[in-house]
């Protein structure tokens, strides 16, 4: 993803956590278009990606739509989406989860290894954790089997912010930013050695339990009155890709 796009995203999500775009409204790309000093493409894609996260969707001849949604909504989500997981994990365990299925799991983990060892919560590092974790839950869920349970879990994290992908950036501290990390990957690296034991009860236990942490931990930021997003550079940034890196402050829901 470029630079560009990054910091188109970065801003639109601000705008509409923030509800400067309030909800339900018509989202205007040429007019942000103009006032980001982009084209319409970084703009068209930037809205692709915030649908991928529940907070636009995409109608026919309206473009894209800000999505409506309150704290609670999103809060309930969360709850009904840890005990999805959870039942997930345990009918994977009691219906024999495939040797596949765990070595995609293991692959998220690795990555999930690689990530927190570089010490670095920067865009692309959180953009990998993104598509690590969304694999790592997607794939418990795959793993039981229960095709109704899959459709139910599709529509709960269609809500916004509840998908395992969707990332918000905050201007809390680098270091904050990577103890969640850590702790999110503790987290799936006990997960899946209860997957690996065929430990069901505790493999549900565990991610009612994940789920719950980042409810929790996104209720505090929603609810603290302050824009949980920060400032997105210009779309023409100059800084340095190392020092952009380190610079942006993260907070990822798992």
């Amino acid at each position: 993803m470029s630079t560009r796009v990054e910091a188109v995203t970065l801003k639109l999500r601000q705008m509409i956590v923030a509800r400067e775009l309030a909800p339900g409204s018509r989202v205007p790309e040429r007019d942000l278009a103009e006032a980001f000093g982009v084209s319409r493409t970084p703009v068209r894609v930037a809205l692709g990606i915030l649908e991928a996260e529940g907070l636009v969707a995409g109608e026919a001849n309206r473009g894209f739509v800000v999505s409506e949604f309150s704290i609670e909504d999103v809060l309930s989500a969360f709850d009904v989406r840890g005990a999805l997981e959870g039942l997930a994990a345990r009918t994977a365990v009691e219906r024999g989860i495939g040797r596949d299925a765990l070595d995609r799991l293991s692959e998220c983990v690795a990555e999930g290894e690689r990530l927190v060892a570089s010490g670095l919560c920067g865009p692309d590092d959180m953009r990998r954790w993104s598509l690590a974790n969304g694999t790592f839950h997607d794939t418990i869920i795959a793993a039981a089997g229960l095709g109704t349970l899959e459709k139910v879990y599709a529509f709960m994290t269609r809500m916004p912010l509840v998908a395992p992908v969707a990332i918000l950036f905050t201007n809390d501290r680098q270091d904050d930013a990577q103890a969640r990390m850590v702790e999110a990957h503790g987290d799936h690296v006990h997960i899946l050695a209860a997957l690996e034991r065929g430990e069901g009860a505790r493999a549900e236990y565990l991610m009612r339990e994940h789920a719950y942490r980042s409810r929790e931990q996104l209720g505090r930021l929603l609810r603290s009155g302050r824009s949980p997003v920060a400032d997105a550079p210009p779309a023409d940034d100059a800084v340095s890709p190392s020092k952009r890196r380190r610079s942006k402050k993260s907070l990822h829901v798992e």
